[in-house]
């Protein structure tokens, strides 16, 4: 199998991008701002500002490009934004999520708060076999996504010091709706329907609907197991109630399975990834019919769990928010939402080396030398309860001063109730490869590995204030945010006894910011905050000197202190936002698969493009972010001084589209320089992650007003794209191969 790296320079695309979008903007006259400087930012601030001028960095993404970005899920749209390291390639969910150099430890968004309108989707983004991004399915309600980097998220939000990622729903504003089928064309079996209705019922009020169901195997072929089942509804009322007062009432449906694409077998040579003969990264998938049946799992024996279960995500949630303006300047603003959450994760993988056991040039465990067999390691996780409920109240008051300037206070409290009940199972079965309707497999081996039980609740309370100064072209602003964190509970692994879990941990935020406009199209601005990350269900480990009360008394948080400063400019129909910026990070995890537990200290330094461009029927969006990133401490000594695991120097994004007639085309190339990642506890070896660039494209014609036909693409020139490298165990995780999606949507 030919193994497609190309060679294409990312510094050489981005180069090339800015010139050619400064000769295109500088023979227009008219302003189209494609970067939107002049939109409101709410996302991770105290008040509304424009991005013209917020000391923020801030980037978003409407509704049409999210239709046509052809992405496959939520965490892979983020791809698109400077700034934001996405590894997207697990399927509907399990995705690790950063910013600017800030590390990936061990999975998940430990740095980064995943929000819906305006509040956490989960409490913590790094649970172990849970992310935020697996509650999160974009639709035809879906407005559009805000992600700021860094700045006042660190005391705006809980646990989100690298940055926030806000997903804003549709009310109803516009009157009308839409039905749609989308079908997987000449590969896997994938259909999907989505619906959408908004209308205003009256001058005040409005109500949206929105969702989708779907069914099949999904983008990769799994033997004719339906690995994609389910769907989401959701629902929003508005009432605007006069004088600045209005209140929103909303809830959301989620019950969706979809395939988990964890690491694909490989082999290892000189730290090199070679595939396997048979075995295509791109299209494994090791989900099948035959697959042997799990029997009682987990510490408590529990029954009915079933490899071919995938990730399947279930949430139930109501929420409210009210904005009142008491007047004389003060304006209130209560944000409330109940959510009940589960989880079932079955994901398979390969298992680690054996020496002298070896076949086809693998590094997988084999049953005999000749077989062909492998011993693959099955992760099911049940977590019964993921729940969360949360509050954000804050007062805002603007006071008009004697000399003209501007002053606004905000005062606020956050409070959070966070579940995280999982029970896991960890064993393996041999299996010959490929995977296909010819594969053998043996006898399921229940808790080989490793099983554990968690029940576990975290409180928060989170008192945070801020103030900004303005007058003429100057804007100061400053934040503070004290999160005081109490997790409660009991956990039990494989033969260790029942460990209490009664620890506290306290967290003080702080950000301040200025921003000077030069004139209404150019503005610079400058930040310097401290956040982090309070410790969750990762610092769980047993230890014989203190047995069952390790987990008591105060946890230390984990810290991140980031400087940026940067400028804003439109020329034409040209939109410029470069920031430079550095990040300081302080951490201790603990990875169960690898067993490795490491407390390390990181510094990036980089600076992050991004620029849009807008005429006629033309549209131009580009991205790219430098990070010189390393480990400057660590408890391994061989760590100190390498790039942080899986982190690239330069990755980018580059996306034209344009509409004539009835019909608009467009594509979005992403890419990435290479990367590295350990191989087994020791930094000592290292495993290559190839630089790689992929093409995303699109093509919609409107058949007629209310008709839309379009074709969508996803890795048109079918790379091999690797996220992750599991050194240890001889697998890697590929972005999905070439999937080509048709879609008809008729609009009412």
């Amino acid at each position: 199998m030919k193994t497609n790296h190309t060679k294409i320079s990312p510094k050489t695309i981005a180069v090339a991008a800015s010139l050619a979008a400064l000769q295109i903007g500088a023979a227009y006259a008219q302003s189209n701002d494609a970067l939107k400087l002049d939109e409101m930012v709410i996302t991770a601030s105290p008040e509304g500002r424009s991005k013209m001028k917020q000391s923020l960095s801030v980037s978003s993404i409407d509704s049409e490009q999210i239709a046509n970005s052809v992405a496959s899920s939520s965490a892979e749209l983020l791809r698109n934004i400077p700034g934001v390291r996405s590894e997207s390639s697990g399927g509907g969910g399990n995705a690790n999520v950063t910013v600017r150099g800030v590390p990936i430890s061990a999975g998940g968004s430990r740095y980064v708060q995943f929000q819906e309108d305006g509040l956490p989707v989960l409490l913590y983004g790094d649970f172990n076999f849970v992310t935020p991004d697996m509650f999160i399915r974009a639709d035809s309600g879906t407005d559009g996504l805000e992600v700021v980097r860094g700045g006042s998220a660190s005391t705006m939000a809980t646990n989100a010091a690298g940055g926030v990622i806000n997903f804003i729903s549709k009310v109803g504003e516009l009157d009308g709706g839409n039905v749609g089928v989308t079908t997987n064309v000449g590969g896997a079996d994938q259909k999907r329907y989505d619906y959408g209705y908004g209308k205003r019922t009256s001058d005040t009020s409005t109500f949206q609907i929105s969702g989708f169901i779907r069914d099949g195997e999904g983008p990769r072929k799994t033997d004719g197991v339906k690995m994609e089942q389910g769907g989401q509804f959701r629902a929003a009322l508005s009432k605007d109630l006069g004088g600045g007062n209005s209140v929103k009432l909303y809830a959301k449906f989620l019950d969706d399975k979809q395939p988990l694409n964890m690491a694909a077998p490989v082999s290892y040579v000189n730290g090199k990834i070679v595939e396997l003969p048979g075995v295509d990264p791109r299209t494994f998938s090791p989900y099948s019919s035959k697959l042997p049946s799990i029997g009682p799992a987990g510490l408590n024996g529990r029954l009915g769990a079933s490899m071919n279960d995938g990730l399947r995500t279930k949430s139930t949630a109501v929420g409210a928010e009210v904005n009142l303006n008491l007047g004389n300047g003060w304006i209130i603003n209560d944000k409330i939402r109940v959510s009940q959450n589960s989880v079932k994760f079955d994901g398979i993988l390969p298992d680690s080396y054996q020496a002298g056991t070896v076949a086809n040039g693998s590094n997988f465990r084999i049953a005999s030398p000749t077989s062909n067999q492998y011993t693959a390691l099955l992760l099911d996780t049940q977590v019964k309860d993921a729940g969360i409920a949360v509050n954000d109240f804050k007062a805002t008051k603007a006071h008009a001063l004697a000399d003209g300037a501007k002053l606004t206070t905000t005062a606020g409290v956050f409070m959070g109730t966070q579940r995280y009940n999982a029970d896991w199972e960890i064993g393996r079965f041999t299996s010959t490869l490929p995977v296909n309707s010819n594969t053998s497999y043996g006898a399921y081996r229940a808790g080989e590995d490793y099983q554990r039980t968690v029940n576990q609740t975290f409180q928060v309370f989170a008192p945070y204030a801020a103030a900004s100064w303005e007058k003429d072209k100057w804007i100061f602003d400053a934040s503070v945010r004290n999160d005081r964190m109490k997790s409660t509970g009991e956990w039990q692994a494989k033969a260790t006894p029942v460990g209490n879990i009664d620890f506290k941990s306290n967290l003080n935020s702080y950000s301040f910011g200025t921003n000077y406009s030069i004139d209404k199209n150019t503005a610079v601005f400058a930040r310097i905050s401290e956040g982090g990350s309070l410790p969750g269900d990762r610092v769980l480990s047993y230890d014989a000197s203190c047995g069952k009360n390790c987990m008591t008394g105060k946890i230390d948080p984990n810290k991140v202190q980031q400087y940026e400063t940067g400028v804003k400019l439109r020329q034409g129909n040209l939109s410029t936002f470069i920031t430079a910026f550095q990040a300081k990070t302080q951490e201790s995890n603990f990875d169960v698969l690898s067993g490795v537990s490491s407390q390390n200290k990181y510094e990036a330094n980089g600076v992050e493009l991004e620029m849009g461009y807008k005429s006629g029927g033309f549209r131009l969006n580009a991205g790219m972010t430098y990070t010189d990133a390393k480990v400057v401490g660590s408890n391994d000594s061989t760590y100190v001084g390498k790039a942080p695991n899986r982190q690239a120097k330069v990755i980018y994004s580059l996306s034209p589209s344009y509409r004539f007639g009835q019909t608009t085309a467009g594509l979005s190339l992403i890419g990435t320089t290479a990367a590295k990642e350990r191989q087994g506890a020791s930094q000592t070896g290292q495993v290559e992650l190839p630089a790689y660039q992929y093409v995303n494209a699109f093509v919609t014609h409107d058949l007629s007003k209310s008709t839309v036909v379009s074709l969508g693409i996803n890795n048109l020139t079918n790379v091999i794209g690797y996220t992750e490298a599991e050194g240890s165990r001889s697998g890697a995780r590929s972005i999905n191969g070439r999937t080509a999606l048709a879609s008809l949507r008729y609009n009412f």
